[in-house]
């Protein structure tokens, strides 16, 4: 009798658990080959691809090999002691045997991948990526707008189809949106922005405090309490949250506050300090971290303003060296799909800042010249 009597709790037991359990926790994902064509830029393309609960999921690799070559290229690697891939934006992919061959079915193998995805530098921990056979596949609604390439369906010829952006060429960088001339958007639009920046940045708060109310009010203003952010380091710098004063790493900060709109003005302390390629390569994995934190935060990067010809540090910053690097930011902006704001053209005179134009220091800009700033970002607005 004893052991009747703890058969029927266990059974009790086993039932109030099934009860309790969530009803879609044991769902298994319906993972199939998929039935749909694949143009990529008008080319009919094979590779495989399968179709997850109603979502098309590709090859990482076989969208790097067709991707190569365009504005939206971008290189895979992987580490096979942490199990990590990385990804590249912009930088050309090596293909591997394999790459393109449908091979066999291996839908069967399918689960959801535990390998951490690092792009540019930065983790993207909530992209939905399974593990088929020995390969990652990911799901292009999310993968288009973080590596810069889009997509659509054309149900007729039950064809998905992937457009690239335009490579880079000389002069303005082909693919990146460079923000022309609109009617103003007006103290809406700038309220809608957070501006991320160096002491340039900065100066917009003591200005406003002053009685500039056309410029970004404080709590727009994200810098250090210092007042300055250097672009190598920025991992080490930690954002003055105003009016609480919390202080908070720029990635963090990204995650807590997710700006509808982000200015970037980054790089005059940086062209003394790093070449093009660090530049570059740390300006993207900027990008990155903010992306993973608030991937729905609409980011835009600036040019660098120009130095009067006061200036005391011409050999390490010069208009030269600022050109330079304000063609390096719209080559990222053209590799990532961001738009670019060329800023620099409200305050520059004969290709160098005014000498009345900043506070005496030949760099940091006057009240009038920032609001100068404020009203080309209105007329330059993002829609």
């Amino acid at each position: 009798m004893k052991s009747k009597h703890i058969g029927r709790i266990a059974l009790a037991l086993l039932l109030a658990l099934a009860l309790l359990a969530p009803t879609g926790a044991m769902a298994a994902p319906r993972v199939v080959r998929s039935p749909q064509k694949l143009t990529v830029d008008g080319q009919n393309v094979a590779c495989e691809k399968y179709n997850i609960d109603g979502y098309n999921y590709f090859k990482l690799r076989d969208l790097a090999c067709l991707l190569s070559g365009t504005g939206s290229e971008f290189s895979v690697g992987f580490d096979d002691a942490s199990k990590t891939v990385y990804i590249s934006r912009g930088e050309k992919y090596t293909p591997r045997p394999g790459d393109l061959e449908p091979g066999e079915d291996k839908s069967a193998s399918a689960v959801v991948s535990s390998q951490p995805i690092v792009i540019d530098g930065a983790v993207y921990a909530d992209l939905s990526a399974f593990l088929i056979g020995n390969n990652n596949y990911f799901k292009l609604q999310e993968l288009g707008p973080i590596l810069g390439f889009d997509f659509s369906y054309d149900q007729p010829s039950n064809t998905t189809q992937i457009f690239s952006r335009a490579k880079q060429s000389g002069g303005q960088a082909a693919g990146a949106l460079r923000l022309g001339l609109t009617a103003d958007a007006g103290r809406e639009y700038l309220d809608k922005i957070v501006f991320l920046g160096d002491s340039t940045t900065y100066g917009f708060i003591p200005y406003y405090q002053a009685g500039y109310t056309d410029l970004p009010k404080p709590e727009q203003v994200w810098t250090p309490a210092v007042g300055y952010l250097t672009l190598p380091y920025y991992q080490s710098a930690k954002i003055y949250l105003r009016p609480g004063g919390e202080e908070l790493s720029i990635a963090d900060a990204a995650a807590k506050v997710k700006p509808e709109i982000m200015i970037i003005t980054l790089g005059v302390d940086g062209i003394a300090l790093v070449g093009k390629d660090d530049f570059i390569a740390v300006y993207k994995q900027l990008i990155g971290e903010i992306q993973a934190a608030s991937p729905d935060t609409r980011i835009i990067l600036n040019s660098i303003y120009p130095v009067a010809d006061s200036y005391k540090n011409q050999r390490d910053i010069n208009n030269n060296k600022i050109n330079d690097a304000n063609g390096w930011i719209e080559s990222i902006a053209a590799q990532l799909g961001l738009p670019y704001l060329y800023s620099w053209e409200a305050l520059a005179v004969n290709g160098k800042l005014p000498e009345s134009a900043h506070n005496g220091d030949g760099l940091h800009l006057t009240g009038e010249s920032l609001t100068k700033i404020a009203e080309y970002v209105r007329t330059h607005a993002y829609t």
